[in-house]
């Protein structure tokens, strides 16, 4: 792991919190979804109004849905959620905690076993047979694109088996054995987290069909799983191709200069190593420390398009020539 050579008084001021940059970040992207999410209603009611589920009415649907579904993407933990799990989008931590645990709910993860695996993650980064978060092997995003640019049905599959097994009292695995054992309270969190995530989940859609306002569910229960592509490929390449037990920062996550709406979707999250660095820095900082850290990081190319090649690279022993040091 690199060493900061950032004075004292730099790193406390990039930690600082304050509450209005994410105000109105997550008023813009919850009002981006309800924009979304009311013209979808709109279009499928007037297409189902006039019987053309196959007219314009219905394309323009489906396109609002994809759209809204890479929107939502960025609430889980490839966006917000991960701040929110870090304590920094808002200087309340009570606020933090409650909004991580919403936005988990609606992601369809449970925050018990994502914060014990965070904290892993960061603490043995891509260090093989301990952190088991990440897989920096390739996985078929780009030659199967169409299989997460409408709907995920492997992230829908592995949700409802995560899901089954954990309402079910089972959390298989060589990290889930290893840090939720069996009558301890992180394995009991674990499992009630779950069941009130199936039983709520559950409620809220019988309760909108009963209600004759089945969009609900598209729009909230199956809403994690649409055109999740965008958001996939940008996780994946935090730490696609770059080597483990690598031991430096630098040279085993990956930070994306991307477009200002991306990074804004994107909770700033393309600062990789930056925020595996200082972790405490809130992710409207991390551009500010980016400055900051000049002349310490590895180069990296501005764009994504440089970078896709990563996701059918398998994991390198050394350091990634994209992670190079500068001249």
């Amino acid at each position: 792991m690199a060493n900061s050579p950032l004075p004292r008084h730099t790193l406390a001021a990039l930690n600082e919190r304050r509450n209005w940059p994410s105000a109105w970040r997550l008023a813009l992207h919850l009002g981006l979804l309800c924009a979304l999410g009311t013209a979808v209603v709109f279009a499928l009611q007037s297409a189902w109004a006039e019987h053309t589920l196959g007219g314009w009415r219905f394309v323009l649907a489906l396109a609002c849905w994809l759209a809204y579904g890479v929107v939502f993407s960025f609430l889980g933990y490839a966006g917000l959620g991960h701040e929110l799990a870090h304590h920094t989008v808002f200087s309340s931590r009570a606020l933090n905690v409650a909004l991580f645990h919403l936005v988990s709910f609606l992601s369809w993860s449970n925050p018990v076993y994502f914060r014990a695996s965070h904290r892993v993650h960061h603490q043995h980064t891509l260090q093989q047979g301990v952190d088991y978060e990440v897989n920096p092997d390739p996985y078929p995003l780009l030659e199967r694109w169409w299989r997460f640019a409408v709907f995920d049905t492997d992230a829908f599959k592995r949700a409802a088996t995560i899901y089954w097994n954990n309402t079910r009292d089972r959390v298989p695995g060589p990290f889930g054995q290893g840090h939720f054992a069996v009558g301890t309270t992180a394995r009991r969190q674990l499992v009630h987290t779950a069941r009130w995530h199936v039983a709520l989940h559950t409620t809220l859609a019988l309760v909108a069909l009963a209600l004759g306002f089945w969009p609900w569910v598209l729009l909230l229960t199956l809403a994690a799983f649409v055109c999740t592509l965008p958001n996939r490929v940008l996780a994946k390449l935090q730490h696609a191709a770059l080597p483990r037990n690598a031991g430096d920062l630098r040279h085993n996550t990956r930070t994306l200069l991307l477009p200002k709406p991306l990074a804004f979707l994107y909770w700033n999250m393309n600062y990789h190593t930056e925020h595996h660095l200082h972790p405490s820095v809130p992710y409207y900082n991390l551009p500010r420390l980016r400055t900051a850290l000049a002349g310490h990081l590895p180069h990296t190319a501005p764009g994504l398009l440089p970078h896709l090649h990563a996701l059918r690279m398998p994991a390198q022993q050394h350091s990634h020539p994209l992670c190079k040091e500068k001249p």
